[in-house]
């Protein structure tokens, strides 16, 4: 059986408030000129890519139990990781793009 290392998948990489005072807190170098948003947004895309490699690795442990050399137990595990890493992902940003459309329609 192989067994494989759970990745830790989490949209945004929301690490609570602390993350955020380090995110808001100035740096030296190149990182001193991005916004929060765009640390953020960048967090958001590196978790997409993360859900995108669960599935090409849950795809690749189907052709590999078709050709017989995995366990069926490490293909449902895998597409079972991916099942969930994609609702996550779904869901994420179903509620950011909800939100968004309520601040957009604030009035001022």
């Amino acid at each position: 059986m192989i067994s494989m290392p759970i990745i830790p998948i989490s949209l945004a990489q929301v690490e609570g408030p602390k993350a955020l005072q380090a995110a808001a807190t100035p740096t030296a170098g190149p990182a001193q000129n991005e916004s929060i948003f765009d640390q953020v947004l960048g967090r958001a895309v590196d978790a997409l890519n993360n859900v995108s490699e669960a599935e090409m690795n849950a795809n690749k442990l189907i052709d590999d139990y078709i050709a017989g050399k995995v366990e069926l137990s490490d293909v449902m595990l895998a597409t079972s990781k991916m099942t969930i890493a994609v609702q996550l992902a779904v869901t994420t940003i179903t509620s950011a793009v909800t939100s968004f459309k309520e601040i957009t329609q604030m009035s001022i």
